[in-house]
C-alpha cells in the first residue's frame, strides 16, 4: 500500500473541494503474536491500517478516519471531515497546520530482521521459553506469556508540501511464572520492548520470572508503619509515567488540569531529579524521526535538578502560547494530535542499586506492583498493591513480601524523600527510569 501517495491524494481533494488547508495522516501496522501458557495456545498475523483526514474552513475544523486504506476510503473521509467543518464553531485559537516539518535524526529503531520473522519463528522462541520454566524447577508452571513483533509505516501530507513517511519496529516477549509447594502459591512476572528482535533474550526472561515466583511461596508477612523504600527502575518508570506522562503536557496546562500550571521556573523535585523527554533516544522505544504532525523530535529538558523548566507542545498548543513546537504531537488515525511524552526519562544516578540497598537499614524493595494506574496525577496520591517485594534488613534482601499497599504523596515523594537515585536505567514502554530510593513511605501491611 502506498501511503503516502494516498495522503497527498487526500490533502488535494480536499483543497480541491473547499478547504482553506488540509492534513492527511496515513499508518500501516504489520502484526505477528504467539500466546503461550505451557503450551502454544494461539498465534496471530493481522495488518491494522488507516487514514485520518484533518481540514479547515478558516477557522472552523473538521476531521474524519477510514480504516479503508484505498482511494475511496479517503475521498469519504475527506467529505465527512468537510461536512463536519461546514456546521463546527470557529476555533478563535486556530491559526494552522504545521508550516515546519522535517525529519530528525535518529538510530536503531528499525529492526530488519524483524521483517523475516515468522509465527513459525515466535513460536520456537516461546518454546524456548516455556523450556526454561520447565527445566527451571518442577514447581514452577507458565500462567501466560506472549512474545509479539510489528512493522509499523507511518505518512503524514498537509498543504504546506509536507510529505514524510517513517517506519519503526518493535518487539516484546512477556511471561508470568506461578510456583506451587505445600499449598502455598506464588507469582511473578518479566517483560521486555525492545526495537531489535535479537535483544529479545528468553532465557533469562524465564530464569528471573521463576526464581521470584518460586521466592514468592515463602512469602512473610511485615506490619503496618512507614519505612525506606527501593522501587525497581520499571516500577519507578511506571509511576513515572502515571505522573508526569499527560500533567506535563501543554494541553492539560491550558485546560488547567495539571498541578504544575504557572509553575515554570519553579522547584517541584529535590535537586537529584532531572527528568527528560529524549525524542532522539538511540533505540528509544518512543523515538521517531518526526511526530504526528510531521515535525522533527528533539530532546527536551522537563524537570532539571528540580526546577520545572519546560511543557510539551503539539502545533496547536504552541500556537496558543506563542511557542514553537517540541515535536510532542501524538495520535491514531482515528483521533486529532496532542502532545504527549516521547521518552519519558528520569536521569539515572551514580550508585549501583546493590549501594542502595546496603544503605538501608530496613526498608521494603519492590519488585513488581499492581493498582499503581489507580493513583492521581492531579493530587499526587499514590498507591499500589506490592506483589512481589523483600524486606531489607541490615542492607540485605532477607523474606520475600507479598500483598501489602504502599501509600504516599508523590509531589512529597520527588521532591523531599527521593533519597538515592541508582544507575540501573531500565524501561516500561517509552518511559524509561533507574531504581530509587524513597523515605517515610506509608505500607499497610497484612
Amino acid at each position: 500500500m502506498e501511503i503516502l501517495s494516498l495522503c497527498e491524494r487526500g490533502v488535494k481533494l480536499g483543497e480541491k473541494l473547499g478547504a482553506s488547508e488540509v492534513e492527511a495522516y496515513g499508518i500501516l501496522d504489520s502484526v505477528r503474536e504467539v500466546d503461550f501458557k505451557d503450551k502454544i495456545e494461539s498465534t496471530r498475523t493481522a495488518v491494522f491500517a488507516g487514514l485520518g483526514i484533518r481540514l479547515a474552513l478558516g477557522k472552523r475544523l473538521g476531521f474524519s478516519s477510514s480504516s479503508q486504506v484505498t482511494e475511496r476510503g479517503i475521498e469519504e473521509a475527506v467529505k465527512r471531515a468537510l461536512t463536519i467543518a461546514k456546521v463546527a464553531q470557529p476555533d478563535r485559537d486556530w491559526m494552522s497546520f504545521p508550516t515546519t516539518y522535517g525529519k530528525a535524526t535518529v538510530a536503531n529503531i528499525f529492526d530488519r530482521d524483524i521483517e523475516s520473522v515468522t509465527a513459525g519463528t515466535l513460536s520456537e522462541k516461546a518454546v524456548d521459553v516455556m523450556d526454561g520454566v520447565h527445566g527451571f524447577d518442577k514447581r514452577t508452571t507458565i500462567t501466560r506469556g506472549s512474545i509479539v513483533v510489528s512493522e509499523e509505516r507511518v505518512a503524514i501530507s498537509n498543504s504546506y508540501q509536507c510529505e514524510l513517511e517513517r517506519k519503526s519496529t518493535y518487539a516484546s516477549a512477556s511471561v508470568t511464572v506461578t510456583a506451587e509447594e505445600a499449598g502455598k502459591k506464588g507469582q511473578s512476572s518479566e517483560s521486555w520492548q525492545r526495537r531489535a528482535w535479537k535483544e529479545v533474550e528468553v532465557s533469562e526472561l524465564s530464569l528471573k520470572a521463576s526464581e521470584r515466583a518460586l521466592a514468592m511461596t515463602d512469602a512473610k508477612p511485615i506490619g503496618s508503619g512507614r519505612t525506606s523504600v527501593v522501587w525497581r527502575n520499571d516500577v519507578f518508570a511506571d509511576v513515572l509515567g502515571i505522573m508526569f506522562g499527560r500533567t506535563l503536557s501543554a494541553d492539560a496546562i491550558q485546560k488547567e488540569r495539571s498541578p504544575w500550571t504557572g509553575k515554570i521556573g519553579e522547584t517541584i523535585a529535590s535537586e537529584n531529579v532531572t527528568v527528560l523527554d529524549e525524542g532522539i533516544k538511540d533505540a528509544g522505544m518512543g523515538t521517531r524521526e518526526f511526530d504526528d504532525e510531521g515535525y522533527p523530535q528533539q530532546d527536551t529538558p522537563l524537570i532539571t535538578r528540580g526546577v520545572l523548566a519546560n511543557y510539551l507542545y503539539d502545533n496547536y498548543t504552541a500556537n496558543k502560547d506563542g511557542k514553537a513546537s517540541t515535536g510532542n504531537a501524538s495520535r491514531s488515525y482515528r483521533s486529532i494530535p496532542t502532545p504527549s511524552v516521547n521518552n519519558l526519562i528520569l536521569a539515572p544516578g551514580t550508585v549501583k542499586l546493590e549501594e542502595v540497598i546496603r544503605d538501608t537499614k530496613r526498608g521494603l524493595y519492590i519488585h513488581e506492583v499492581i493498582g499503581d494506574w489507580l493513583s492521581n496525577p492531579i493530587s499526587g496520591n499514590l498507591s499500589a498493591t506490592v506483589t512481589n517485594g523483600y524486606l531489607i534488613e541490615k542492607g540485605e534482601l532477607t523474606h520475600a513480601v507479598k500483598g501489602v499497599i504502599v501509600s504516599a504523596n508523590f509531589f512529597t515523594l520527588i521532591q523531599d524523600e527521593a533519597s538515592l537515585i541508582a544507575d540501573d536505567i531500565e524501561n516500561s514502554g517509552s518511559t524509561y527510569a533507574p531504581s530509587v530510593k524513597t523515605q517515610n513511605i506509608n505500607i499497610i501491611g497484612t
